[in-house]
């Protein structure tokens, strides 16, 4: 439960806003083509990133990596509410997806850890609960909100189930020892990071020139 907090606001993220981009382009005088940039740079930042959580949990710990990230996520999602125009939404958007995509990686390792070899099905079934739990939810809570609040109030939900995040985390996790030999692949990094964002890149943007012909 204490993981999962985290996780499932990476996954409402990645829908949440959908049903806003009319709204927040209105409100920062800007296209929906550039207020559609809000959602797939969130979702370039957070494939990108997902290679560099292994490496980053092993040298400086799993426990503080997973602070670290649902910390930079709420900082994120704060500034997001304050943008004051769409450049500065998609910079912080990305802030975001980047959080996330450190989270990710880091609760199945520590789901597979406690569970010990045993039970795997039922683990893998509790991590993929949240990611389909969260894009279909979002854009209700996404609704709901810009329906009866300002679009901003969408970036807002997430800090109070940050902060509750952050405080289980620190008390509830367990404490992990970094690896100072730790290796990180700079050559793999650097071709797999741009190929994630490349493919992922194309499937956002698809939309815009229908289905590829056959």
């Amino acid at each position: 439960m204490i993981l999962l907090v985290g996780v499932v606001m990476v996954a409402f993220d990645s829908t949440i806003v959908n049903v806003a981009i009319g709204v927040l382009a209105r409100g920062l005088h800007t296209s929906v083509s550039n207020g559609q940039w809000t959602i797939s740079g969130y979702v370039l930042a957070l494939g990108m990133v997902v290679p560099v959580a292994g490496w980053a949990s092993a040298r400086f710990g799993a426990k503080q990596v997973w602070i670290g990230a649902l910390a930079l996520f709420m900082v994120a999602s704060i500034l997001s509410s304050a943008a004051w125009n769409i450049g500065v939404l998609i910079a912080f958007r990305i802030l975001q997806g980047a959080g996330g995509g450190l989270m990710l990686p880091i609760v199945q390792n520590f789901l597979v850890e406690a569970a010990g070899g045993r039970k795997l099905g039922r683990i893998m079934a509790l991590i993929s609960l949240p990611t389909l739990f969260g894009p279909i939810v979002g854009p209700v809570i996404g609704g709901l909100i810009v329906n009866n609040l300002s679009w901003r109030w969408i970036f807002w939900i997430n800090v109070p189930f940050s902060i509750a995040g952050l405080v289980l985390a620190w008390r509830g996790l367990k404490p992990t020892t970094p690896r100072k030999g730790a290796y990180l692949d700079i050559i793999g990094l650097a071709l797999l990071s741009p190929a994630l964002a490349a493919i992922l890149y194309a499937l956002t943007e698809n939309r815009d020139y229908g289905p590829i012909p056959i």
